[in-house]
């Protein structure tokens, strides 16, 4: 777009706008009162709006479209799926039955923890629960160590097969969980993993170490190696070298994928699902469970999903320092 026509960019940034208010109007007005509103002629209209009132944006004023396009995204989101969360998953989690069914209330009438207290009875939501926080921490530990060791490894070091074991690892990340577990049910049958927590523990490193590993072995590639020759020089072994120079310098990539390898482990279901026989209860499957379309509870499914959630969030908010600086990282590089 011409930047010395502030008429036609202008312009632009109306239709822009206009096309993306429309868009959602409408798309609300379907939710309310469907009327036939096809939700790709939504997609398409707003990606459209958006495109149309960043030219306009920008040409009028240097990265004023940029930032205006990013509010709508983030409101977007506030509205899509924080606003969701908070009424449903939060407020509902402590509201009774008759007071969701007679809803929505932004503030609880009778507020109350009886969802909790009924969720904590239920035996294999207890136990999904404690086996979940040992799994997922277990998973977490141990994947960052392999991948770590496994990416520097590729990373660094000129063996035999080095291509094909990165290739492998790709392939391993990309192809779909139910493919690497077929067979990895069929070895723990043999050695009698199946319905254990140790089982539990290494199908879930098993479908998550290819991850860590893929997004470090970038990472340690981005760091110089001479760094690592004057340490060598100086006397350090390469496990030396590794701890006190490259970990230090990568420091916030090996804390995100420390966090990815328990966030997946955490949310996984399939593996929980299968490898569940009776003994060791995870709790993906355990708030599946809970899900019965005659005998569903909202308030305690509410609750369920609070009880998923905080440990991500709790996490997330701790570690957002290294998070926000790993993902840039790997971004860069």
């Amino acid at each position: 777009m011409n930047a010395s026509d502030p008429r036609l960019a202008r312009a632009a940034a109306v239709a822009g706008g206009g096309l993306v208010l429309a868009a959602a109007l409408l798309e609300l007005l379907q939710i309310a009162r469907p009327f036939g509103f096809p939700f790709w002629a939504w997609a398409v209209a707003t990606l459209a709006g958006l495109a149309l009132l960043w030219q306009g944006l920008n040409a009028l004023r240097q990265d004023l479209g940029a930032r205006v396009v990013a509010w709508i995204l983030a409101i977007g989101v506030l509205v899509v799926i924080v606003v969701p969360f908070g009424f449903v998953v939060v407020l509902g989690a402590f509201q009774r039955r008759v007071d969701l069914l007679t809803g929505p209330h932004v503030i609880p009438p009778s507020p109350t923890t009886v969802a909790f207290d009924q969720l904590m009875r239920i035996p294999y939501f207890e136990e999904g629960l404690r086996n979940s926080l040992l799994v997922s921490t277990t998973a977490a530990i141990v994947t960052t160590l392999l991948g770590t060791l496994g990416a520097y490894a590729i990373a660094r070091l000129r063996f035999p097969a080095r291509s094909a074991t990165y290739t492998a690892v790709m392939i391993a990340y990309m192809l779909p969980g139910v493919a690497i577990l077929v067979p990895l049910v069929a070895i723990f049958k043999g050695l009698h993993l199946i319905d254990t927590l140790p089982g539990m523990a290494i199908g879930h490193i098993a479908l998550t170490v290819p991850l860590v590993t893929w997004i470090l072995i970038g990472t340690f590639e981005g760091v110089e190696p001479e760094l690592e020759h004057a340490a060598r020089i100086d006397g350090a072994s390469r496990l030396q070298a590794l701890r006190r120079v490259v970990l230090p310098l990568t420091v916030p990539s090996v804390v995100t994928a420390a966090v990815f390898g328990f966030v997946l482990s955490w949310n996984d279901l399939l593996v929980s699902k299968v490898l569940y026989v009776g003994s060791t209860p995870m709790l993906a499957p355990a708030i599946v469970n809970l899900m019965d379309p005659i005998n569903r509870i909202e308030p305690q499914l509410s609750m369920a999903g609070l009880i998923a959630s905080l440990p991500v969030l709790t996490i997330a908010l701790l570690m957002q320092r290294y998070l926000i600086r790993g993902l840039g990282e790997g971004a860069v590089k």
